[in-house]
């Protein structure tokens, strides 16, 4: 069980450095603009100057975060396990697979990747369809947007990120119950007589890969448009190699400190996975999936060519290999 414990110490230790980093940087962010706008405050509903919002939205974010994953995400993955079910029933199965139970530190690291790319792009999109709605952006002058732009930015940036990361985690958190859960959709038999590939993948696999192609696509795109288009096109500021660096530091940094506030919610994840899981697997059985286990590629000599091209499909009753 101690050994079980050891894969939690970095991502734990990432987790925390990341949130301090966080908090010390938009201190730090908010006490440069406070200088150029004395009483700016970043969030018209909290009352407050910049600081206090700050330290509010940091301090209320990880309850939330927690209470959101603990009473949405049964029901959302309930919810994605009907919609695949209804929208692949004609050429898919969805069954229950046996599957490995080792998650390391490394996996949980790389599951936190795509939804803090996905909160960031999702918060960028918020920022810019609702300008001045959430953030209230100051009245300034050409000379005052150059000045207070490189550090109003990735306050917005964060911000946005962490908000928008309640969203993240509602439609993530779902598909890595599905997955470890081992609910998978494969192919039909049937459809395999015709010139179609075997076709394995999990449910929440599938979703997952819908929903984080947005984030990925976006995050680049997002990235350039507010810390190269908008900043050295639109406010004017210099474009030196010392601003250029800047620019790309925040474009490469601002994932990382968003992924400290999601690891936590992975990492509760795993300390609910056995529970949950079960009760997974029964309301997929309930929706009609079976026990399944995968079988294994194999490579076929030149003696069994012919006989491995001629032979049937089959379906057997029961447990299905697949």
């Amino acid at each position: 069980m101690a050994d079980d414990y050891k894969r939690f110490i970095v991502p734990l230790v990432f987790a925390t450095i990341g949130m301090l980093v966080t908090f010390w940087i938009t201190q730090y962010l908010s006490s440069r603009i406070l200088v150029l706008q004395p009483g700016y405050d970043l969030v018209s509903v909290i009352d407050g100057s910049l600081t206090l919002d700050i330290r509010f939205i940091l301090i209320i974010l990880i309850p939330i975060f927690v209470l959101e994953f603990l009473l949405l995400t049964l029901p959302f993955a309930f919810f994605m396990l009907l919609i695949a079910k209804i929208f692949r029933v004609a050429t898919y199965n969805i069954d229950v697979m046996g599957i490995g139970r080792d998650f390391d530190w490394l996996r949980i690291m790389k599951r936190s990747a795509v939804p803090a790319l996905f909160a960031l792009s999702l918060g960028e999109l918020v920022i810019s369809l609702l300008q001045g709605v959430i953030f209230r952006i100051p009245s300034m002058t050409d000379q005052l947007a150059r000045e207070i732009t490189p550090s109003l930015d990735p306050l917005l940036t964060m911000f946005g990120a962490l908000i928008a990361l309640s969203v993240s985690i509602a439609l993530f958190a779902p598909t890595w119950l599905l997955n470890d859960s081992g609910i998978v959709a494969h192919v039909k038999p049937k459809h395999l007589e015709q010139r179609r590939c075997p076709d394995t993948e999990g449910v929440g696999r599938w979703f997952s890969n819908l929903i984080g192609g947005f984030g990925i696509l976006a995050f680049p795109i997002t990235m350039f448009h507010r810390y190269f288009y908008q900043k050295f096109i639109v406010i004017g500021v210099d474009m030196d190699f010392g601003n250029v660096l800047v620019s790309l530091g925040w474009s490469v940094g601002l994932p990382f400190m968003v992924i400290a506030f999601i690891l936590p919610i992975i990492i509760l994840n795993e300390f609910t996975i056995k529970w949950t899981s079960t009760m997974m697997q029964r309301v997929a059985k309930a929706m009609g999936a079976s026990d399944v286990r995968f079988q294994r590629v194999e490579k076929i000599s030149e003696g069994n060519q012919n006989e491995a091209e001629t032979a049937p499909l089959s379906e057997p009753t029961g447990r299905r290999d697949i």
